[in-house]
């Protein structure tokens, strides 16, 4: 005798809406117990770049004595610590591989003008650009 696919249902009615029952209330506790908080593994943000704008006032062995908007400062400097240093330049010195920084601001016509450029010597650049 072959069943139809409706009288196994109505047989098997209670066993199914249990099933269903039991996954609805486990998906609800799961939903309304989830931790909202951030998780604890995330990195914390990388604090921002630190930017000093300064006058020198005095350089004696490995100390830097600065006069800045907000005091005077002084500054240890290691005996890695790059030290670089702008200056004119002019257009001819801009060769194929050199690196521009270039500063501008907003403009009607020609949607910005250049303030300044700075020029960075490919020998000057790590590594490949």
């Amino acid at each position: 005798m072959q069943r139809s696919l409706g009288d196994s249902l109505r047989r098997n009615a209670f066993g199914i809406t249990l099933v269903l029952s039991v996954a609805l209330v486990a998906a609800a506790a799961g939903y309304f117990t989830a931790d909202t908080t951030p998780s604890r593994s995330a990195r914390p943000a990388p604090p921002p770049p630190f930017v000093l704008r300064g006058v020198v006032q005095d350089l004696s062995g490995d100390s830097l004595r600065l006069s800045t908007d907000s005091g005077n400062l002084t500054l240890k400097l290691g005996l890695q610590t790059p030290v670089e240093a702008l200056q004119p330049a002019v257009r001819s010195t801009i060769r194929p591989g050199d690196w521009l920084n270039v500063g501008a601001g907003p403009h009607a016509q020609t949607l910005f003008f250049i303030t300044g450029i700075v020029l960075i010597p490919a020998e000057l650049l790590e590594g490949p650009r």
